[in-house]
């Protein structure tokens, strides 16, 4: 069933309106340099672009038209000038879309306050949640190299294989539904590294942009923290936005970047190598 598309309000049509205007570097520039001059004339505005008159008037009427460039005057006394109340407006929007963000700026925020999400250790009966919410993220591209869907069973395998050093945990919602899982994994079989930990944390499709990867995250650095490891690392691919920011927002950095790492459905994949050091 196709889903209906949510019907523009008009600061949302009027702020697309400019922020369309805005979109060449041409245009941005001449905002830029009558808002220094107050207001400009189309022979300083051609001499300080280098534009021609033909291209800067077409610029000029792309601006005026999104209600951003006034015009006063005629002939060579014509100047143009901009309406602050017009940028005012599209500075108020985005500073609104800016304060919604805010909520999950901040690790697990969202699903902290609504006490919607309980992160416990994963049990054998939560094999088949764990594969579900595996296999989505491998359907999806945007999390792993695997190819191969998981079964229940073998999940519990990995689940079998992963001791208290390297636990598995799995985020359950008020109704008692597995929303996602993270986990400590060996990062290297070699005595050396036995402080550093290797994670995953993985998120249902129907759970995503809610938080629950926040509070996962903040609950597995916990555990490691408490178990004793020095560092925590992981393997991201640039392309996945909403896990960038994850990681990021947690402290961790980018070290790396693995160019063609792994082929995809016929494409190259980079992954970035990302750390955090425990402190």
């Amino acid at each position: 069933m196709k889903r209906l598309e949510k019907a523009q309000t008009p600061a949302e049509a009027r702020a697309l309106r400019l922020l369309r205007a805005l979109g060449s570097p041409v245009r941005l520039r001449i905002v830029e340099i009558v808002a220094e001059r107050k207001d400009c004339t189309a022979p300083q505005l051609a001499e300080e672009l280098g534009l021609a008159q033909s291209s800067l008037f077409e610029h000029l009427s792309a601006l005026r038209e999104a209600g951003l460039v006034e015009v006063s005057g005629e002939g060579p006394n014509r100047y143009y000038g901009l309406d602050p109340s017009v940028l005012n407006s599209l500075a108020a929007y985005l500073g609104s879309v800016g304060d919604r963000t805010r909520a999950w700026a901040l690790p697990g925020a969202t699903a902290r306050e609504r006490g919607s999400v309980e992160i416990r250790d994963a049990n054998l009966d939560d094999a088949p949640a764990l594969a579900r919410i595996y296999n989505q993220g491998i359907e999806d591209r945007t999390s792993t190299l695997e190819t191969e869907l998981r079964s229940p069973e073998e999940r519990a395998e990995w689940l079998v294989a992963h001791d208290a050093r390297h636990p598995v945990l799995v985020a359950v919602d008020s109704g008692g539904v597995a929303v996602g899982w993270s986990s400590l994994n060996r990062f290297n079989p070699r005595a050396a590294y036995d402080h550093v930990a290797d994670m995953s944390v993985f998120v249902g499709r129907e759970s995503r942009g809610r938080g629950v990867g926040d509070v996962m995250l903040t609950a597995l650095e916990a555990r490691a923290r408490a178990i004793g490891y020095h560092k925590m690392v992981l393997a991201a691919f640039p392309t996945n936005a909403p896990g960038m920011r994850l990681y990021e927002r947690h402290g961790f950095i980018t070290v790396g970047v693995y160019r063609e790492q792994g082929m995809l459905d016929g494409r190259w994949v980079d992954v970035v190598v990302m750390e955090k050091i425990l402190r």
